[in-house]
């Protein structure tokens, strides 16, 4: 299947990817073909990512603006618990590849959505799980770009492991001007203002998703307004306290804080997080 999959990509090309012996496909996107393989060096299960040629325009554009970092090498520049694992990266021919950890379990947005049981208790949890992941990536001076419920991955152990590092960029001194790339719903108002951007788009899009996770409503929900970037831009989110009046106080605010619209009011890093979720940690939610 591998063989298959990667002939059609590269124009039916002999070649497979060497060492590995193919699985079966564990997902299709419109970006990449990710499929199940084995290391026959070490028997290993892991995750083979290829992209898709058709869908690489807007990545060598990122790529042309930062040619010494591909998706592999980002992805390789992590090692964190809460982040995916990537073992190797290359090219056969012109076809970029990914070999991750194999993961098991789905992805937050199918918790949020469906087995929102699994959520139950763990809610406080999976949302620190997230800040710890983004710390990290940003201590690596990176900034993930589309942080979202559909790239944080929950195992069947209940681990956060956060995804996809396809539209990152290193996190440069100088704010950079903002394009309109990623998951509309978790994208920052400067983002959709196409004004320049830093590390704190993601700590936005992580106060979106931690608002989700405690609440299971999006924070900017309105009857006035259609389109999901005109109430990013518009709508004051309803108080998390007002929500979950369960929830200790300094989470709620956290959150809050993490979802100001100006960039210099907003929450200044995730270890601030991170030190706040550290203190309700037996929270069950």
């Amino acid at each position: 299947m591998l063989k298959r999959i990667l002939r059609k990509l590269r124009g039916a090309q002999p070649n497979e990817l060497p060492g590995y012996t193919p699985l079966g496909v564990v997902r299709e996107g419109s970006m990449s073909t990710i499929f199940k393989a084995r290391d026959q060096a070490t028997g290993r299960i892991v995750a083979v990512k290829v992209h898709k040629p058709e869908a690489r325009k807007a990545v060598d554009k990122l790529e042309s603006q930062y040619r010494d970092f591909t998706e592999g090498q980002i992805t390789a520049a992590f090692d964190h618990p809460n982040v995916v694992k990537c073992y190797d990266h290359g090219k056969l021919g012109d076809t970029p590849y990914l070999v991750l950890e194999y993961l098991e379990g789905m992805m937050l947005a199918g918790l949020m959505t469906g087995d929102s049981k699994r959520l139950e208790g763990r809610r406080v949890s999976f949302v620190r799980q997230a800040a710890a992941a983004l710390e990290h990536v940003h201590s690596r001076r990176f900034v993930h770009h589309d942080f979202c419920p559909k790239n944080l991955f929950v195992t069947n152990q209940n681990q956060v492991k956060l995804i996809d590092f396809g539209l990152a960029t290193p996190l440069l001194d100088k704010p950079t001007p903002g394009t309109r790339m990623g998951t509309v719903e978790t994208l920052a108002p400067e983002v959709l203002r196409r004004e320049p951007c830093d590390y704190r788009v993601d700590v936005f899009a992580w106060g979106v998703v931690a608002y989700q996770v405690l609440s299971g409503h999006w924070p900017f929900e309105s009857l006035e307004h259609h389109q999901a970037l005109n109430k990013i831009l518009n709508i004051r989110a309803v108080p998390l306290s007002r929500r979950v009046p369960d929830l200790p106080e300094d989470v709620a605010n956290l959150v809050m804080h993490a979802i100001e619209k100006t960039p210099a009011k907003r929450l200044s890093s995730m270890t601030t997080a991170i030190g706040v979720l550290d203190r309700f940690k037996d929270v069950v939610l």
